[in-house]
């Protein structure tokens, strides 16, 4: 079907499918007037009609570059759209709302494992500091400051658990105290094998009789058998040989024998 422009009188070509994009509102190609192309429709011109119009449009268009035949836009060679005419009125119809952009979620999953991954790691590192962090400094005279702040907010362990494979007793002897009746004086000299500091063991007495059974037995912490107490901080240190001494109360006067052992101390 044809339209022509009330205008210029320009007669152009339209679809089904162009009148019904925008109410029929279209826009002619040569004046730029606006006008509803399905109100202004008309058969198919004659050839003749066609012909006698090309001189005319040549005559006004003299010494100028010819303007092209004023047409709708033809159809894409990709079939997804229909086609639309040359130029649709900016202001003849509101414009076709754009798609709504879908929102993706924030993948909030990925941000707690993300979080509790660096809060396990802080515990671990903490847990590190608080058994080994007074040992690491020992060994690396560097690190010290920097674990010495640290530790200062947690309780740190400043000396590391004991190795018994390294901790040698080399002497004992249990006398009557010469002050006090019914006291023994034990007296003993630990040697730190390791080639670092290590914490004082508990010395453990046992009291037998004449018959080999048990009369008494107790562990003794270091705080009992060290004279100063701010040796305990400082620990055994090692490849030196260290007198101990300790008073205890007789419990039986049938205890004839003894026996002393070093144990672990306590983790603290």
């Amino acid at each position: 079907m044809y339209t022509r422009c009330p205008q210029c009188q320009t007669v152009f070509r339209v679809t089904a499918v162009q009148l019904k994009v925008r109410d029929g509102m279209v826009r002619c190609g040569r004046c730029q007037h606006v006008f509803g192309a399905d109100q202004h429709l008309i058969a198919k011109p004659a050839r003749s009609t066609a012909k006698s119009a090309a001189p005319a449009t040549r005559k006004r268009a003299t010494g100028k570059k010819p303007a092209a035949e004023p047409r709708p836009v033809a159809a894409s060679t990709q079939h997804s759209a229909p086609p639309f005419p040359a130029e649709v009125p900016k202001h003849a119809a509101a414009p076709l709302p754009l798609p709504l952009m879908r929102l993706r979620p924030v993948r909030t999953r990925a941000i707690y494992w993300a979080a509790g991954g660096v809060v396990l790691m802080l515990l671990l590192a903490s847990q590190i500091l608080i058994f080994y962090g007074y040992d690491l400094a020992r060994r690396t005279a560097a690190l010290k400051p920097m674990i010495e702040t640290l530790c200062a907010p947690l309780p740190c362990r400043k000396l590391p658990p004991i190795d018994m494979r390294h901790m040698d007793l080399v002497e004992t002897q249990v006398a009557p105290h010469p002050r006090y009746d019914k006291a023994l004086r034990v007296k003993a000299t630990l040697v730190n094998r390791a080639d670092v500091v290590q914490p004082y063991p508990l010395l453990e007495v046992s009291l037998i009789d004449s018959q080999g059974q048990l009369v008494a037995r107790r562990a003794y912490p270091p705080r009992e058998y060290l004279s100063k107490p701010e040796a305990i901080q400082k620990g055994l240190p090692p490849q030196v040989a260290v007198s101990v001494q300790l008073d205890i109360t007789s419990p039986d006067a049938k205890a004839s024998g003894y026996e002393v052992l070093l144990l672990p101390s306590p983790d603290k």
